[in-house]
């Protein structure tokens, strides 16, 4: 009489059990992708919106970006537009390259005090808000626990501050996570100026208590992230960022042609 208590039957059962359930989860995770890369990519778009000062609803989101954003490709090396526009869902890639291009295509970078590695992508993807004369560029960095990756956008004719979002990071809550609070991002919507007239950042997010006219005024108690915006801050905009796109003049017209 078989004993359906047996080690070996529990083995069997065991392992039909795993395989029924691995399949099951894969079934799901394939199943549900294309509504994971959705939400991914509207979550994005919310927090472009939401760098602009365009106030949005759930239901109207697609809507306003489309009708007040333009997504152009940058070549980061001279700063001029690429012909290709970015297709829909490849903004949300986390190195802001297009996959329409070869994405091994990099350039070294001499100093890294933002943490992004050895090189840099050659192509990123900035929107442009003509109606408020706005450009919003994405900008990554390390903070203390995490890889920190926003938006910034600034004034296109004197490129002051209009706003900032971090929609991806994971400092701590209270401390460091404060990045995406209103308080700290409400400091950017005021006008700060970022680039003397060679170029040079001067914006600084400077320790909390310490910050000067033209300065952010840094997160109590999270020195370490508030260094980290400090410095992405400063390399996105500088040289070896987005500094030769800043440098061209007109980029409303361009993007139009």
């Amino acid at each position: 009489m078989n004993n359906r208590d047996s080690i070996k039957n529990t083995f069997v059962v065991t392992g039909i059990l795993c395989i029924v359930c691995s399949v099951l989860v894969s079934g799901a995770a394939v199943g549900l992708k294309k509504r994971q890369e959705a939400n991914a990519e509207l979550d994005l778009k919310k927090n472009i919106l939401s760098v602009c000062g365009i106030s949005y609803g759930d239901d109207d989101v697609q809507q306003l970006y489309e009708s007040n954003l333009e997504a152009r490709l940058v070549n980061l090396t001279d700063g001029s537009y690429v012909a290709a526009t970015p297709q829909s869902g490849q903004q949300a890639d986390s190195k802001f390259s297009v996959s329409k291009l070869d994405q091994s295509e990099t350039s070294p970078i001499s100093e890294d005090p933002a943490g992004i590695g050895a090189s840099r992508e050659n192509y990123a993807v900035v929107y442009l808000y003509a109606e408020k004369q706005q450009i919003i560029l994405p900008i990554r960095g390390k903070g203390l626990w995490s890889t920190l990756k926003g938006f910034i956008s600034l004034s296109a004719d004197d490129f002051t501050t209009r706003g900032i979002t971090f929609y991806s990071h994971g400092e701590t809550p209270g401390l460091g996570g404060e990045v995406d609070s209103p308080a700290f991002k409400d400091q950017f919507a005021s006008g700060k100026q970022t680039l003397e007239a060679d170029g040079s950042v001067i914006l600084n997010v400077a320790k909390s208590g310490a910050a000067k006219p033209n300065d952010i005024d840094g997160l109590a108690g999270a020195t370490i992230t508030t260094q980290g915006v400090d410095k992405l801050i400063k390399f996105w905009l500088g040289e070896q960022g987005f500094g030769t796109y800043l440098k061209v003049e007109d980029k409303f017209a361009q993007a139009s042609n």
